[in-house]
């Protein structure tokens, strides 16, 4: 017996059994959390593509560029130079694009415009899917009455509801995380941040 208790041969497989699986579950899981990281990295970039491709292309709704103005008003500027007021004579936009599109939120809304602001952002993000996406537009309260192109804007793309896919660490860790409160059900990891990115708008014109 004493004999039995002393002998160690085996001892080195034994160990090796129990800790390969947590320097698997170690090694798949920096996987995981680095390609999580990547995709962040991926969804910031895809924001600020999309923010400057919207700066320069047609609005997703339609019109706002093309406000109506009091004949008489024409040429007055939006507002009161020496301290910055709005004159009250220029329309205020600030206007929201997001499928399933609310109507009072984004008035003439333009699937063809806002589906090509998104085609951008996929070549950063492939994943990417329109539902993830807000486009929104705010005039600033600067320019003229008439003013070529529409009055200046601020154009702030994006993006929510979008969770980190674990791939090795899936079945291990899909029981952590819910869907995120407001957003479609059916993604199971970590939600990636809202990132967002606003830029002065320019023509607001594909052509």
């Amino acid at each position: 017996m004493n004999r039995l208790i002393r002998d160690c041969s085996g001892a080195s497989l034994v160990e090796f059994t129990l800790v390969f699986p947590v320097l698997i579950l170690v090694a798949m899981g920096t996987v995981d959390f680095t390609y999580m990281l990547f995709e962040w990295n991926q969804a910031s970039k895809a924001a600020y593509r999309g923010a400057r491709f919207a700066a320069i292309s047609d609005p997703a709704s339609a019109n706002i560029t093309n406000p109506t103005y009091n004949v008489p008003d024409l040429g007055k500027v939006c507002f009161v130079v020496s301290t910055g007021v709005s004159t009250g004579l220029c329309p205020t936009v600030d206007v929201t694009c997001a499928p399933p599109v609310n109507a009072g939120l984004c008035p003439n809304y333009s699937a063809t415009a806002f589906n090509a602001i998104v085609a951008q952002m996929q070549q950063v993000f492939p994943r990417l899917l329109p539902q993830h996406v807000e486009i929104q537009y705010q005039t600033t309260g600067l320019g003229f009455v008439g003013r070529p192109g529409g009055l200046p804007m601020t154009v702030t793309v994006r993006l929510h509801c979008i969770q980190h896919q674990f791939y090795f660490l899936a079945s291990l860790m899909s029981w952590v995380f819910t869907p995120t409160a407001g957003c479609p059900a059916g993604q199971v990891g970590p939600p990636i941040p809202t990132f967002a990115s606003t830029l002065s708008s320019e023509d607001l014109a594909t052509n």
